[in-house]
């Protein structure tokens, strides 16, 4: 009887999931057959998208979302949410682009609707494209070209704009191309829009390449375009081409005017300004602009938005899980209401026959639950890590690059001077990535080793240990800035330890108070009270704030952004002490500087 019972709820169940989950609303209405109140909020809608604030667009859009599923306007709904991620992006909402095509791929495989799966596609790659992950977002672009074929000229033109305006600088002539494809789409169908779209980013690409004659002539092309006053035409890259237009006249100061004075140029104002002073020949210039575009690029915000997209893409797959099961949970609940007799009759049977199944199932869910916890928190340090290391890596790294080309191109007439100055800074940023690559390899060993055997400590002299270790910095503090030993131990005392750990927890300690000290002085000290050793790093720098004190020894934690270091300082300083059964902390009542306090066990 339960067999049977069980099995017949079981044939019952997927029967009517499998009617439900291929329900495919209609969704052949476009904007062409809206009219009355439809067209006034359809209208009201592509307002708001092209001049309203997100406060504005996105509760009308929710709104707006009802309305049309209600209707059964499904073509114009999904299109509606793929417009709210690409909103998003217009507004540097990168991680709420990432959510609106997580729902927007749930919706469509909820209702069926394979036909419009380009339009996740095609959202993904610009959100790729935002976090400058060109090979992702090319991988995503030609995917959803694929899946659209004929059926969007208006989407097939845009993702061909996206593609040429994401590769420009890297490979014009595969951008030109594009374009030329995205013209031939907007002249068959007669769209002003992405007609003068397409001829801004050709003039574009033209003045990046320096190619005079093939600028004019596509610049005259989009003025008579504009000159028509047809609807729909962008204006989007209007005050980029007056840009390029007065420095190819040879008004470059004109040019550097207009840039500075208007930032809506849709493009990247400091890379314009690095073009701007090589047409001047002024290389010093030049290089000042492609530093600041460095340092734009290289944003904390992106940074940490493309650091997170792996982990989002895994929070992607969770969240359709947990969308299919709460589908699922409602079917189920809509059958109970038809079946709720044998529902029942079924829920007796299986919790009296399967109550020890249930049992395990609870404990190993409890187990499930608790590496889910470990795994979250092992997911975020990884986040950290990533971001952190992308920012202190990428910087030196883009610096490197950028030096090197300038050192190797035969454009460039350097003096020996400007070469030698170039191949210094090549040779700092160098050393700033091996000193942070060194932080991160002391950091793994900390933590995979325990406490210090008896054999492997020896006995060490404080006062010479304290001497050697500031013998080793000598040179590395500001031009001012005096260092000082003071002790009340004798020379000869002597204390049973790790020397090498010992002196690597004093250099780091040392190290950090030479980065923030700029003038005064930096003390080590040396001082035995009871069964205890003190070694006491004080410094007259800008000390910590208050709201700082308590995250200073977590790891990746900078107290100033602007320093160099990936905040692994203090947390290694402090798992080396540990392992040496002594510890290091903060004396919060110093308020000139900071003084840190490192304690250590005589015997």
């Amino acid at each position: 009887m339960y067999r049977f019972i069980h099995h017949y709820l079981k044939i019952v169940l997927s029967v009517v999931l499998l009617m439900v989950s291929t329900t495919v609303f209609s969704a052949d209405v476009g904007p062409e057959d809206l009219v009355g109140e439809d067209r006034v909020e359809f209208d009201r809608f592509r307002h708001l998208f092209q001049y309203g604030t997100p406060d504005e667009f996105y509760p009308f859009a929710r709104d707006y979302e009802k309305h049309l599923r209600d209707k059964g306007f499904m073509m114009l709904y999904y299109k509606l949410l793929n417009n709210e991620g690409f909103f998003a992006l217009r507004h540097n909402m990168i991680f709420r682009a990432m959510k609106i095509a997580e729902r927007l791929d749930g919706e469509l495989r909820h209702d069926g609707a394979s036909q419009f799966y380009y339009l996740v596609t095609g959202l993904l790659g610009d959100v790729y494209s935002a976090s400058h992950d060109r090979i992702k977002a090319e991988q995503y672009f030609t995917q959803a070209l694929k899946e659209v074929g004929d059926d969007d000229p208006k989407f097939t033109m845009r993702t061909y704009n996206s593609l040429a305006e994401m590769f420009c600088l890297k490979d014009s002539r595969k951008s030109l191309d594009w374009l030329q494809k995205a013209m031939r789409i907007a002249i068959d169908t007669d769209n002003t829009e992405y007609r003068s779209l397409s001829l801004a980013m050709t003039a574009y690409i033209y003045f990046m390449d320096g190619n005079k004659g093939d600028f004019y002539r596509t610049l005259e092309a989009y003025q008579q375009l504009r000159d028509q006053d047809k609807p729909g035409f962008s204006h989007r890259y209007d005050k980029l081409l007056d840009v390029a237009k007065l420095a190819f006249d040879g008004n470059i100061q004109g040019a550097r005017e207009v840039l500075a004075d208007d930032r809506t140029t849709y493009v990247d104002s400091s890379l314009v300004a690095v073009y701007l002073y090589k047409m001047e020949h002024d290389f010093d210039g030049g290089f000042e602009a492609m530093k600041r575009h460095h340092l734009e690029m290289d944003s904390l915000y992106s940074i940490m938005q493309s650091a997170n997209f792996d982990q989002m893409a895994a929070e992607s797959a969770l969240s359709k899980s947990r969308e299919e099961a709460t589908m699922n949970k409602g079917l189920v609940d809509k059958l109970t209401k038809w079946l709720v007799g044998l529902v029942i009759a079924f829920l007796i049977i299986y919790i009296m026959g399967r109550r020890r199944l249930w049992l395990q199932i609870r404990d190993r869910n409890r187990d499930l639950k608790a590496a889910l916890a470990k795994a979250e928190e092992s997911d975020l340090m990884k986040t950290a890590f990533i971001r952190t290391m992308s920012h202190e890596i990428r910087t030196p790294l883009n610096a490197v690059a950028g030096f090197s080309e300038v050192l190797c191109s035969p454009r460039f007439h350097l003096s020996d001077e400007e070469k030698h100055d170039m191949q210094d800074r090549i040779s700092s940023n160098v050393s700033q990535i091996i000193s942070i690559v060194n932080e991160v390899l002391e950091l793994s060993k900390s933590e995979s080793e325990g406490m210090v055997a008896d054999s492997e400590k020896t006995d060490i002299a404080c006062n010479e240990l304290a001497r050697t270790v500031l013998n080793d910095v000598k040179g590395k503090q500001y031009t001012g800035v005096e260092m000082r030993f003071v002790t009340n131990v004798d020379d000869s005392y002597l204390l049973r330890t790790n020397i090498y750990r010992l002196k690597s927890a004093l250099l780091h300690l040392v190290d950090n108070a030479i980065k923030f000290t700029e003038a005064g002085h930096i003390e080590v000290r040396c001082k035995e009270e009871g069964d205890k050793i003190y070694f006491i790093v004080t410094d007259t720098g800008v000390g910590i704030k208050e709201e700082d004190r308590e995250r200073i020894f977590e790891t990746f934690q900078k107290v100033d952004d602007f320093k160099t270091g990936v905040g692994l300082g203090l947390p290694i300083c402090r798992r080396l002490l540990h392992s040496l059964g002594g510890d290091v902390s903060l004396d919060t009542s110093y308020n000139s500087g900071a003084r840190f306090i490192v304690t250590l066990p005589v015997k």
